[in-house]
């Protein structure tokens, strides 16, 4: 594709977030770049927008531009190893990802990035310590990164590993708040484990934050399920019928409620016919 062709349409559809205005295309770039042919952010920006839209020809001389003007800088080397993997040249951006999680060990992108390239080359030891140093230095992780990294934990199943997988599920929600989906992977570990109080209190905290739900009562009896308290399962129940019952009439009609009321009420009742008899004076 012609050069003039790719920077107008690249101008049309791909705004950009960041410096000077989230406004800016390619187009205003290099209006700005004519203005200040060495600015770093401009350079950067622009090498960002070809490799995330996969044109490493187009960022290698935006790239080899920033490496002689800013030859250690860390987001340069990043942008250096993001092009050799954009290049299909795996090993050299593995290598140059190692070296710049040494040069910069507190650099949480190098570190993520190392991450990746590890998982992609089938070294999921390597991507897992990478990811969870990238999340450790991270004030504001990705949810997404934290979900996969226990899930790799989990998955991993070492000696450890799913406490390992907790800590981490906590640490997120530590650095980014309630997260109903960091608070459900922690409560399914936690039920694993046999940790049934900690997970029923996750369940508290998001019944506080985000109100009593069908689906947070059915998640209670769930773990009380499986922890063989029958009684206060079916309590559990009983409290997603109550639920159930206060939704708009509209909402009642459809197949999916009956379905649902039936399902929890066949629940109720095996988990009342598991609880063992009071027993009886003689």
């Amino acid at each position: 594709m012609p050069a003039k062709l790719l920077i107008t349409l690249l101008a049309l559809i791909l705004p950009l977030a960041a410096h000077p205005d989230p406004s800016h295309t390619l187009e205003h770039l290099n209006e700005h770049l004519a203005e200040k042919p060495d600015d770093l952010a401009l350079l950067a920006q622009k090498a960002q927008l070809f490799l995330n839209t996969d044109h490493p020809k187009q960022a290698r001389p935006v790239v080899e531009k920033l490496l002689k003007l800013h030859p250690t800088k860390d987001l340069v080397l990043l942008l250096e190893a993001r092009l050799l993997l954009d290049e299909k040249k795996s090993a050299a951006a593995k290598e140059k990802a190692t070296a710049l999680t040494i040069a910069h060990p507190d650099f949480a992108p190098g570190w993520k990035f190392l991450s990746r390239v590890a998982e992609q080359s089938g070294d999921r030891e390597a991507a897992i310590t990478a990811m969870r140093r990238s999340l450790t230095l991270d004030p504001k992780p990705s949810p997404t990164d934290v979900m996969t990294c226990a899930a790799w934990l989990r998955d991993r199943a070492k000696p450890g590993d799913a406490e390992a997988a907790i800590s981490l599920l906590d640490q997120g929600l530590a650095k980014l708040g309630v997260l109903t989906g960091l608070h459900f992977e922690a409560i399914q570990l936690e039920t694993t484990l046999g940790r049934h109080d900690a997970a029923l209190r996750r369940i508290d905290a998001l019944t506080t934050r985000f109100r009593p739900s069908v689906d947070l009562s059915l998640r209670r009896a769930t773990i009380l399920e499986k922890a063989g308290r029958h009684q206060e399962a079916a309590a559990a129940c009983d409290s997603a019928l109550a639920l159930l019952d206060l939704l708009p009439a509209n909402s009642k009609k459809s197949p999916d409620y009956k379905s649902r009321v039936q399902e929890t009420t066949r629940r109720k009742e095996a988990n009342l016919a598991k609880v063992p008899a009071a027993p009886h004076d003689s």
